[in-house]
């Protein structure tokens, strides 16, 4: 079984869901970057550095790699040497920060136990998905048709292609159908999870 599960998938692939599921069959630590950022947001003992880097996010301006890594690579390591998997809900949005993920897996020894699992997702599909969300009234209060175009566009599938390439390049990479039902996704990455990924 590996020990840390990194989740990738488009907006509306169902990440945050499967990752809840994963945590709660094998007693991962579920990290979610806005989580991470949400704590830091009510710790009254984080540094002045930290709140300020926050604020500038919250001010319009992307979160500063330094940061992610700060809250997240704590949390990994805590619960890694304490033999407690982890499974990572969005927190890589660009080959440099895998590259940053992954230089910390290794310097730690942990480079076998990462498996990265796409969940996928056509564009169309995407909209499609995300416009039932809001039909539902289970959308985001910002969720207009041209909003979602643009979270598409930032953070879809040619977003997605640079950080896939560097996973398949690894080995670690493996994709399942992210137009399934839940309970199929979910099996299958139950599958990859324990077994590894499929050559």
């Amino acid at each position: 079984m590996k020990k840390i599960i990194i989740l990738l998938g488009v907006p509306g692939s169902g990440k945050g869901t499967q990752a809840k599921k994963i945590a709660e069959r094998y007693g991962y630590r579920h990290i979610s970057t806005g989580e991470l950022l949400r704590t830091l947001e009510s710790d009254p003992s984080a540094s002045a550095d930290d709140k300020a880097k926050l604020a500038e996010m919250k001010g319009g301006k992307l979160v500063s790699d330094e940061l992610i890594y700060k809250l997240a690579f704590a949390e990994i390591k805590k619960n890694v040497q304490a033999d407690t998997g982890v499974v990572l809900d969005g927190a890589i949005r660009s080959v440099a920060q895998a590259v940053g993920y992954q230089k910390f897996f290794m310097e730690h020894g942990w480079g076998g136990e990462a498996v990265v699992i796409e969940i996928a997702l056509s564009d169309s599909d995407i909209m499609k998905r995300l416009a039932q969300r809001v039909e539902s009234g289970a959308g985001r209060a910002d969720d207009t048709e041209a909003v979602m175009k643009r979270r598409i566009e930032q953070q879809g599938n040619i977003a997605l292609a640079p950080i896939r390439e560097y996973y398949k390049q690894l080995g670690i990479w493996q994709a399942v159908d992210g137009t399934a039902d839940i309970p199929s996704v979910s099996a299958e990455i139950q599958k990859i999870s324990e077994f590894g990924v499929r050559s």
